[in-house]
């Protein structure tokens, strides 16, 4: 008996050695490659040299004075970034001369909007952070009033509300799994582990846990308040809009601060939902409701609104007459 057990075992060790090493059938290849695990055969392009870059440029009617420069350039902002700044300079990929510049465009020009955009995204930073910081406060301040420090553990403190991502059942969930996600992020934060040793505790009170989540999981905690919380919240802002107006210009604010945390192109940025930033039932002076909605200068009137800080719109136009060549219609500028 115990040798047939033991010939069972080398059979079995023998077997999986066999299929664990043996090359994948045909229809397991194909399969393997419509899940994206054969990326190199149907991607053919191969890397090219700063001076292949530049004589590409060329060939395509970019006019390019100093080469040296451009690749100095190009070794600090790589060509597939700047590429995305050659399409205000291009003739349409629809037409005929796809790819190709239009006629007296310098490499110059596409320096000089890439430089734009980066100003543009520093000076959004400044005022997406004051108003991010501002949520944090007010959020904290009036949950822990309402439901004490441990409060927002509680579903029954919160909205009922669905979430769209399918591992999570309802948005309190979705954000109580985000928490437990940041705060681990930063539980070598010094202000984390103080809490933490002091009260024996791996939950912080909310006070300190809005210090650790993302804008963009504030965002659905401000979602799923009460309606009463949130009106309070507002008021604080000395704004009068409705609830579920503020809600979608949080979202979009998240949005558009991660987009500038990663340096993503922002000038001619389009919010993907599908009418943009909301606009309120009462109509509001400074923001005009003709304006695109979807487009960044929308985005900056709203800034300039909720935060009351006329420097908003002084340094924007600052940054415009810096670079007055820049196609300011693509930013929704009237």
């Amino acid at each position: 008996m115990r040798k047939i057990f033991t010939y069972l075992i080398k059979f079995l060790t023998s077997l999986r050695y066999y299929f664990s090493n043996r090359p994948p059938t045909p229809l397991a290849s194909q399969a393997m490659c419509q899940r994206g695990g054969c990326f190199s055969q149907t991607y053919n392009k191969s890397p090219t040299t700063y001076h292949q870059q530049i004589q590409l440029l060329k060939s395509r009617s970019l006019i390019i004075a100093d080469e040296n420069q451009a690749i100095e350039f190009l070794k600090k902002i790589h060509y597939y970034r700047l590429s995305a700044y050659f399409i205000p300079f291009q003739y349409p990929k629809n037409s005929d001369q796809k790819d190709i510049f239009k006629n007296h465009t310098t490499f110059e020009d596409i320096v000089n909007l890439y430089c734009f955009d980066f100003e543009l995204k520093e000076f959004l930073f400044i005022y997406l952070g004051k108003l991010e910081c501002s949520l944090r406060a007010k959020i904290s301040y009036y949950h822990s009033h309402h439901f004490e420090a441990f409060g927002y553990l509680d579903r029954n403190n919160f909205k009922n509300i669905k979430s769209k991502n399918k591992r999570y059942k309802t948005l309190f969930d979705e954000v109580q799994g985000k928490i437990k996600q940041e705060t681990s992020r930063a539980s070598d934060e010094p202000y984390v582990k103080h809490m933490q040793k002091t009260y024996k505790s791996p939950n912080l009170p909310i006070w300190t846990m809005v210090e650790t989540i993302s804008f963009g999981t504030l965002s659905k905690l401000f979602k799923i308040l009460h309606t009463q919380e949130k009106k309070k919240i507002i008021d604080e802002y000395n704004i009068s809009v409705d609830t579920s107006v503020f809600e979608n210009w949080v979202e979009q604010f998240s949005i558009l601060r991660n987009k500038v945390a990663h340096y993503s192109r922002i000038w001619n940025y389009i919010f993907k939902t599908k009418k943009g930033f909301d606009y309120p039932k009462n109509p509001i002076a400074s923001l005009d409701s003709s304006i695109n909605k979807q487009r960044i200068f929308f985005a900056l009137s709203i800034l300039a609104f909720i935060l009351k800080d006329s420097s908003i719109k002084i340094g924007l136009q600052t940054l415009l007459d810096k670079y007055p060549t820049i196609p300011t219609k693509a930013m929704g500028i009237p």
